[in-house]
């Protein structure tokens, strides 16, 4: 690089660092103006959010007093006439649909009635909250955060409606948002209190706040929380409409470390969203839940964008204004030195007799000048080591040629080496063809016989079914004795066929998964029901220990249910008459555990580990003694290692076997096609 480009970019270097850091500077102060606008727009929106809450706080006390000040309340509660007050409190929730519960408790706060049933109606804070309303003679309004099981028995249909899933626990949050009203009842004397009224509205998966809030701030967006998790919300983004059970940007330690509040920017699903969050806070001050307000960024983008260009191209056109001026100066500045830089040149390319002129040299303060005489000095020494380095070239030119011949040499014996290398490699993937066109052609055989079976078997079944009803006339006892037996053997040869494709499936890679949520106890059921009547034939007792608390796992419900029915099919079918079979469950981390234990024949030690290979049993007296393909057990296997899980079994002879299948609580589908 030139001396003159060089000084272009210092000077440039001095002039664009400043200026940049300026624009930077104004940028940001500019950035810090927006996100104030932004922040005192949000905090007038959260104005309008908290009236909306409170608004509906205020409503459920007034028709509170007002229930409990009608003269017929006050008569029915009196004459504890339950049928009544049930359907005077039911009739006005027909009209405020927002309320979920209420109850009434008797003076001494012992529970009258409530709708739906409370599970925890003596719950410590609602104790306190009647103990407050008692105080009062207005109603006692307040926003809580309840047990969901204190109000709803687990399992009920309130208690799935207001329970709210947390996306990234992948489990149910145990905590609901609660608008609750307290109105304390004064006997028709005023010097003491006959009962309390409790009236609640649930928070969780609400649409009334979200929505009004919306209608009445245009392209905004409100989020109720509890526990860091949005318990109601109608945040949208490009990517999502549901962002009920997300955790809130920051955490609830970090609203009380400013002041209950905290300003500031997410990302949702690809849109820039600013926001606000304020803490909410029950009667008794306590930090309960936070109530959050938000806008997308694209709203202040005009105001923001026109600005900064503004700072941006005014700065531009004076640094254009600069460059030209630097420009000259710097020509004018290295023209002397350039004229020595091609001197240089000259004796670099081997021009060693060059030619200074005199008047060149005159000036001796000059430092050019102090240069010129060096490159001379240089020119004369060169010109004298030239003939050296030409005897020098001749020497290493007889080593040159001397490792050429090495290395044709060493380029054949290279050659060879990879025309070996490529035939061993061409006999390689000709023998991995081979193994896998046989494992292709016995998975098409399998799946091409099942398939053409399939059709004459099932003319063959229809055709049974209906010589079975009887529709071309009455049977004798043995045409429907050989009727039941064609039937029956039908459906085994078709069970055994379904089977054959999905192992067929399984070989060739097409078999997926249809994964959903479901209980444990449901797929256990499902496969106890199939085979129930096996059991009963054999008169085969079936214990089913299920787990104290159920578990919801994400599985292929058909394939986890159709493992559990070979494992059921093979434990009833080795099993004698009159023996047991027991079943039970666990959870063992983030896996579940199922064990199928039977008192059966049992199986040999050294068959055990063949036991899952398809199209085998453990001793070939058994397919005489017992009917089966051998094909229940390795698809089992298949199936739950689909899925990420495992299988094994433990076994004595004449004492019984033991099944047991691990399968993961959360299955990724996509890790398992």
């Amino acid at each position: 690089m030139s001396i003159y480009r060089k000084m272009l970019i210092f000077t440039s270097v001095i002039i664009i660092v400043p200026m940049a850091i300026i624009l930077f500077l104004s940028n940001t102060i500019l950035d810090n103006q927006i996100n104030q606008s932004a922040e005192e727009y949000l905090k007038e929106a959260f104005v309008i959010a908290n009236n909306l809450l409170s608004s509906r706080m205020e409503e459920m006390g007034r028709l509170s007093a007002g229930i409990t000040e009608s003269a017929d309340f006050d008569r029915e509660l009196q004459n504890r006439d339950k049928e009544s007050i049930y359907g005077f409190l039911n009739n006005t929730c027909k009209v405020y649909s927002y309320i979920d519960f209420y109850a009434l408790y008797d003076a001494d706060k012992n529970l009258i009635i409530n709708k739906p049933s409370i599970r925890n109606a003596n719950a410590k804070r609602l104790g306190q909250l009647l103990a407050e309303s008692e105080k009062s003679r207005d109603a006692v309004t307040s926003v809580e955060s309840f047990d969901l099981e204190d109000l709803f028995g687990q399992g009920t249909a309130d208690y799935l409606k207001f329970r709210v899933y947390v996306n990234d626990q992948h489990e149910y949050l145990k905590k609901c948002l609660t608008a609750v009203s307290v109105y304390a009842i004064r006997n028709r004397e005023g010097n003491g209190v006959s009962g309390y009224l409790v009236m609640g509205a649930i928070l969780n998966n609400s649409r009334y706040l979200p929505t009004a809030y919306s209608d009445s701030v245009p392209n905004s967006y409100l989020a109720l929380s509890t526990e860091g998790i949005r318990v109601a919300s109608n945040i949208a983004s490009p990517e999502s409409e549901n962002y009920i059970g997300s955790p809130m940007p920051v955490s609830v330690t970090t609203l009380e470390g400013t002041n209950n509040v905290y300003f500031g920017k997410k990302n949702f699903g690809g849109e820039i969203h600013i926001y606000l969050d304020k803490m909410i806070t029950n009667i008794d001050g306590e930090d309960v839940g936070t109530i959050g307000v938000g806008i997308p960024e694209q709203k202040f983008k005009l105001i923001s964008n026109t600005q900064k260009r503004i700072n941006f191209f005014v700065p531009l056109l004076f640094l254009i204004m600069i460059l030209f001026l630097l420009r000259y100066v710097a020509e004018k500045i290295t023209r002397p030195i350039i004229k020595a830089t091609n001197l240089a040149n000259q004796i670099s390319q081997g021009n060693t007799d060059v030619a200074i002129g005199i008047s060149t040299l005159a000036d001796s303060n000059d430092e050019s000048i102090i240069l010129l005489r060096s490159l001379k000095k240089m020119a004369d020494t060169l010109k004298k080591n030239k003939a050296d380095i030409l005897e020098y070239l001749k020497d290493l030119e007889d080593g040159r040629e001397e490792q050429q011949h090495l290395s044709q040499q060493l380029i054949a014996l290279n050659e060879t080496l990879e025309k070996k290398v490529e035939i061993r490699t061409q006999d390689l993937r000709e023998a991995i063809e081979g193994l896998k066109k046989s494992g292709q052609y016995k998975s098409q055989f399998l799946a091409n016989m099942s398939h053409e079976l399939r059709t004459p078997l099932s003319s063959i079944i229809s055709y049974s079914e209906i010589l079975k009803a009887e529709l071309f006339g009455p049977l004798n006892g043995k045409q429907k004795k050989y009727t039941d037996n064609i039937l029956e053997s039908s459906e085994q040869l078709q069970q055994l066929i379904n089977s054959i494709l999905d192992t067929a499936k399984i070989d060739a890679g097409k078999m997926t998964l249809d994964i959903g949520n479901y209980t444990l106890s449901e797929v256990i059921r499902e496969s106890l029901s199939i085979v129930e009547i096996l059991a009963y034939k054999k008169n085969i007792d079936i214990q089913n220990n299920l787990l104290e608390e159920d578990i919801i796992v994400r599985i292929d419900f058909r394939k986890t249910k159709q493992a559990l029915c070979n494992i059921l099919s093979n434990a009833i079918k080795f099993t004698p008459d009159g023996g047991q079979i027991k079943i039970t469950s666990s959870q063992i981390g983030s896996s579940i555990r199922i064990v199928i234990e039977d008192n059966g024949i049992g199986i040999k030690k050294e068959d055990q580990e063949r036991i899952f290979n398809e199209f085998e049993q453990a001793d070939n007296s058994y397919e005489r003694q017992y009917e089966g393909t051998g094909l229940g057990l390795p698809l089992a296997k298949k199936f739950v290692e689909m899925q990420g899980g495992t299988i094994y079994l433990v076994s004595e002879i004449n004492k019984g076997t033991k099944v047991a299948i691990t399968l993961p609580i959360n299955i990724n589908h996509g890790d398992f096609k």
